[in-house]
């Protein structure tokens, strides 16, 4: 029995693996599981003298479940344009007024279902809301959007003698809701509007026949009249239809004849607001206003670059290399298309496209010298300059406005971005996705005053690196002094820790420490060309006052070479020492630690060191480090050791000082 069991186990294990194989690889991905619910739609229905209407939704949707990938809004109007800024934001902020967690909304009308419904009517347009990213989550959320749409071309407002009949039909929701509203915007009229009962009893009421109960309100402003609507409840899968009476005035132009006593400012506003031809000619000046500034910011950066570039003996160099005058008119052109096409599509990628153009044909790259690098300069003299007088500072160059290097550009910059804010603030009331397009155009104005500035010029090795070396001297000088005030207070240690006996002694070599300490003297050093009363490199000297002998110099330098943003400095300090003299003797441990060369006189040995990192704080370090290997030493008073197995030994932090730094 049990070898049979065997025998049989093998094929019912293989069917049921093979089984399990099956059902794996035919399972399909678990879809999530979401439900929608629509707790209210306050509409605001704004009319002007044309018949034409701005429909706004607020709908509150309860979602469980999710993520919630799209939401199909059934029965909007047909002939619909929808408009940019739909955002879905939650409930607690939408309470709030915030718009910090707001999320763009994708809208787009489909295409019309012809067939039939089963009472033989056509079905409803309907409007895909589209929730990109992860979609809605759990929660309660409220869905805002706007369109277009025009009730006269539709015989949606009939004229009856004075007054005029106003006819709208809002969309078809699943789920019935309380307190359905609507604000109707309409233009200012003699008479008053009203809620027309009677035309709304054919839908959205309770018993056959019987009108629905809705309550008005009305706020009369000079300008328009807003009508409140609100019914309490709005039934399960059936459209709401709302009919006004309103005065027929309200959609009449303004006469060409005003009678005498009329009101001429009145009459003046009401005809500036009365048609579209007011805000289009309103964005057509503000384009040609933004065209004009961007193309002069553009030419004005130009040739402000390439008149510092020539004074630098450079060629400045675009970075679309056209004529100046159409590089201009495409920036501008390319910058006000591109900010039309984000504010009108819904997609802003070609926007965004246009204007990074417009930020190509703004910036600049790095000048390229006209002459070419690697020419042996001419013979010339190195004269020494007081400290004060070669690290003075250079004088500003004048007439730079357009480079963030300067005062004058980061102010104007500020101002600008200040400017662009106040856009973004006022637009992000409206459409927080086209607030933020708006903010990112900012790269347009990056573009002018971050390429092309002073520092990206041939550097001027008499006047670049000034800052660098004060910086330098200024560490130099503080390493010095500390080194001189530590002398003594080791040796104080050291004698308290030896005894009353041996105090005495190490309290000798302190003063002769304090007194021996280097003092340190700091002077510029210039080039002068031979035929030229302009310096061609500065640099910076330092010596003590008791150097050992054979010392000459120690000078700090700086080398600049070509780089991607401008030139880029690399310090290196020299020490120049006669041959076979003690004071290189003192240093030679240091050479390895150098490139060594021969100087400038016959007899001349030099010493280059170059810091890890062309920091001022390195550069310091080493220069600080060989002021003291060249130092005199104390020679009349012997440093007193004291005697025994246990006394502690001097120690010698020079050349390990010295190596590290270098």
């Amino acid at each position: 029995m049990p070898p049979r069991i065997a025998r049989r186990a093998g094929p019912a294990l293989l069917l049921s693996l093979l089984a399990a194989l099956v059902s794996i690889a035919l399972a399909r991905p678990a879809r999530a599981w979401v439900e929608v619910h629509v707790a209210g739609d306050d509409v605001r229905l704004s009319l002007d003298r044309a018949g034409a209407a701005t429909v706004e939704h607020k709908v509150t949707l309860k979602i469980s479940g999710g993520p919630l990938r799209a939401l199909d809004i059934r029965g909007v109007d047909p002939d619909a344009q929808i408009e940019p800024g739909s955002y879905v934001v939650p409930s607690k902020a939408a309470a709030a007024s915030s718009l910090a967690s707001a999320t763009p909304v994708a809208l787009e009308l489909l295409p019309p279902d012809t067939r039939l419904r089963e009472d033989g009517t056509r079905r409803p347009p309907t409007l895909r809301a589209r929730f990109d990213g992860r979609g809605l989550s759990r929660g309660v959320f409220v869905l805002l959007f706007r369109y277009r749409t025009d009730l006269m071309q539709r015989g949606l407002i009939q004229r009856d003698g004075e007054s005029a009949s106003i006819s709208w039909t809002g969309p078809l929701w699943n789920d019935g809701y309380d307190a359905a509203r609507l604000t109707v915007e309409l233009p200012a009229a003699p008479d008053e509007p009203r809620h027309d009962e009677a035309g709304g009893s054919d839908a959205g009421g309770g018993e056959a026949g019987e009108a629905p109960v809705t309550l008005s309100t009305l706020r009369r402003l000079a300008d328009q009249d807003e009508l409140e609507l609100l019914r309490p409840y709005a039934p399960k899968s059936e459209p709401l239809r709302w009919t006004i009476r309103a005065d027929a005035r309200a959609f009449q132009p303004a006469t060409a004849a005003a009678p005498p006593g009329a009101d001429t400012l009145g009459r003046l506003a009401d005809a500036a607001a009365a048609g579209a031809d007011r805000g289009r000619t309103l964005y057509l000046a503000g384009g040609l206003a933004l065209f004009a500034f961007y193309s002069a910011l553009v030419a004005l950066k130009a040739r402000e670059h390439e008149r510092l570039a020539r004074a630098a003996g450079a060629a400045p160099r675009p970075l679309i290399p056209i004529p100046l005058a159409p590089r201009a008119a495409l920036a501008g052109l390319a910058l006000v298309a591109g900010v039309a096409l984000e504010l009108l599509l819904k997609d802003g990628t070609a926007g965004a496209a246009l204007v990074a153009a417009a930020t190509a044909l703004a910036a600049h790259r790095t000048p390229r010298p006209e002459r070419a690098g690697g020419a042996l300069r001419g013979p010339g003299k190195w004269l020494p300059v007081a400290e004060a007088e070669a690290l003075r500072e250079p004088p500003r160059p004048r007439g730079v406005y357009l480079d963030v290097s300067t005062r004058a550009g980061k102010a104007l910059l500020l101002a600008l971005l200040a400017a662009l804010g106040a856009g973004v603030h006022a637009v992000a009331a409206v459409s927080p996705y086209h607030a933020h397009l708006l903010a990112l155009d900012a790269t347009a104005l990056l573009a002018i005053f971050c390429t092309g500035r002073l520092a990206e010029l041939p550097p001027d090795p008499a006047a670049r690196p000034v800052a660098f070396l004060r910086d330098v001297a200024r560490r130099v000088k503080r390493a010095v002094k500390g080194r001189a005030g530590a002398a003594p207070r080791a040796a104080a240690k050291a004698a308290g820790r030896a005894g009353s006996r041996a105090a005495k002694a190490p309290a000798g070599a302190a003063a002769s420490a304090a007194t021996t300490t280097p003092e340190l003297r700091v002077v510029g050093r210039i080039r002068i060309p031979d035929g030229s009363p302009d310096a061609d490199e500065l640099r910076l000297g330092l010596a003590p006052r008791a150097a050992l002998p054979g010392f000459v110099s120690i000078e700090v330098g700086v080398v600049y070479a070509p780089g991607a943003g401008g030139a880029i400095g690399l310090p290196e300090v020299l020490l120049r020492v006669v041959p076979g003299s003690p004071c290189e003797r003192a240093v030679e441990s240091l050479a390895k630690s150098g490139r060594s060369s021969r100087g400038r006189r016959p007899g001349e040995r030099v010493l280059a060191f170059a810091p890890r990192l062309p920091t001022a704080r390195m550069t310091a370090g080493i220069a600080a480090a060989l002021v003291r290997a060249v130092s005199t030493p104390p020679a009349d008073v012997a440093p007193t050791r004291p005697q025994g197995a246990g006394a502690p030994r001097t120690p010698r932090p020079r050349n390990k000082a010295v190596s590290a730094a270098a």
